[in-house]
């Protein structure tokens, strides 16, 4: 079996095939580009050096959904299904015990190296001590799925997304949180059923600033995307007029444009306040993107993602 994955390099989308055994879900590129990481179902992984893919053996049998490695590049988490928990040190792959029985979705390394946050459906969040190795449920507010998280380039703490649905018996659920490691707390609830499928922050120096890509859920089978930009002074809202559903997006590493991609091919570009399709050639629905840490030459990786209408991975 192989996989279809997708390079964009700021001008055109080139394909390229991976020889995954199984569907690919995550990728993860190391801090100092020197190559990624790519994760799937039954336990797939894929190291990837410029365009050569190695399958390695990471002993689980559970679906990976999320990977990130520590800002010195050194070890790798993975997360998956059923609470699996992976630790990688760049030879060999530790499943650590599992806290939840929850399906673990993102992982995130605070920008210091000292923990990395992990989110999961049923509210789930948890810290890695990354002295210790103890992971540990973090206390504080809940939501019915845990979707998205990003930590703040300087550390203060981290934004996590969700999935803001009523049905886990929330009368207003909350979309966005905010995590520092030792709680979570609910910093933005929502009247619709509001799905923070993703979320980035800007590169700037000068203000932090984070861009939250959502999904609201309406009667029948559709959505509506709309981004959220979330600075310490508030939040404001714009709807995005696509025709596809989006499902992912990424800040480029020098700030010059944000990439979103989702359903059908759809890839969106948006830089200030112009946004341009850009040719995918192909109907794949993509997963992503990825974007390389080089600030001059930057390349987004996107995956393919399960062909069924899905509005996350």
């Amino acid at each position: 079996m192989t996989a279809n994955v997708y390079l964009y390099d700021g001008d055109a989308v080139r394909r390229i095939v991976a020889p995954a055994e199984r569907p690919l879900r995550w990728a993860a590129w190391r801090p100092d580009g020197a190559g990624a990481m790519l994760v799937g179902n039954r336990g797939q992984a894929l190291r990837v050096d410029g365009e050569r893919f190695e399958p390695t053996a990471t002993r689980t049998a559970h679906n990976l959904r999320g990977v990130a490695w520590s800002p010195d590049a050194e070890r790798a988490l993975l997360v998956g299904n059923r609470g699996a928990l992976l630790l990688y040190d760049g030879e060999r792959f530790d499943e650590l015990p599992a806290v939840t029985s929850e399906n673990l979705r993102r992982v995130a390394w605070s920008p210091d190296g000292s923990c990395a946050l992990i989110a999961g459906n049923g509210g789930v969040v948890l810290r890695f001590d990354a002295a210790t190795g103890v992971v540990l449920p973090v206390p504080g507010d809940r939501a019915h799925t845990m979707r998205s998280i990003a930590w703040r380039p300087d550390g203060a703490y981290a934004l996590i997304g969700a999935y803001a649905s009523r049905f886990a018996g929330y009368p207003r659920p909350h979309m966005l949180y905010r995590c520092d490691g030792r709680y979570t707390q609910g910093i933005l609830a929502t009247d619709e059923e509001d799905d923070a499928l993703a979320i980035d922050w800007r590169p700037n120096a000068l203000r932090a600033s984070a861009t939250v890509l959502v999904a609201t859920y309406g009667e029948g089978e559709g959505a509506r995307n709309k981004l959220i930009e979330y600075t310490s002074s508030g939040v404001t809202t714009r709807a995005l007029d696509t025709r596809a559903t989006l499902l992912g997006l990424g800040w480029r590493p020098d700030g010059a444009e944000m990439l979103l991609c989702g359903e059908g091919g759809a890839i969106v570009a948006a830089a200030g306040g112009a946004v341009r399709g850009v040719d995918s050639g192909t109907r794949d629905n993509l997963v992503g993107p990825f974007w390389s840490p080089s600030r001059d030459a930057a390349v987004a990786v996107m995956l393919k993602g399960p062909d069924e209408k899905v509005y996350t991975v």
